[in-house]
């Protein structure tokens, strides 16, 4: 091969390594979000988005997104309307922060002015992440009471 074709092939080759090289970027806190791990990665692999922990959310961030996924029927069952309710009552928890109404919209609120939002997500994704995460907040809010 000659240089010069040589030195074509590398240039064509680095928007590729470039874009194999940020892809665990978009993966990052996927791991800590309650068992979601590499199942969740991929989903949102390339979607330039990553989900942080949800055992690093605020408690009345916690129950606000509860709220979320039982009324758009995310978790089904008594389980999750119990744990609401008792956490809607712990001592302490404050339903009217700005935390608690991001969680009833769907918004993770990471701190920092960082969120996460699963009305972003579209179509099939939005479908599989949310249940996902929904499923992460239920064994979080477990852990709360």
């Amino acid at each position: 091969m000659k240089k010069s074709n040589r030195f074509l092939a590398l240039l064509a080759a680095l928007p590729v390594a470039a874009a194999l090289s940020a892809a665990p970027v978009h993966a990052e806190g996927l791991g800590s979000l309650g068992g979601l791990g590499g199942d969740a990665s991929s989903l949102l692999s390339g979607s330039g988005m990553s989900m942080p922990s949800v055992s690093s959310l605020a408690p009345s961030n916690v129950t606000g997104l509860m709220s979320y996924c039982v009324q758009n029927n995310y978790l089904q069952g008594n389980t999750p309307s119990t744990l609401l309710s008792s956490l809607k009552q712990k001592a302490g928890l404050d339903t009217s922060s700005s935390q608690y109404s991001n969680g009833q919209n769907g918004i993770l609120d990471t701190g920092n002015g960082n969120t996460f939002s699963l009305s972003s997500l579209k179509g099939n994704i939005k479908q599989k992440v949310t249940t996902k995460v929904c499923k992460a907040v239920l064994k979080q809010g477990k852990s709360l009471l």
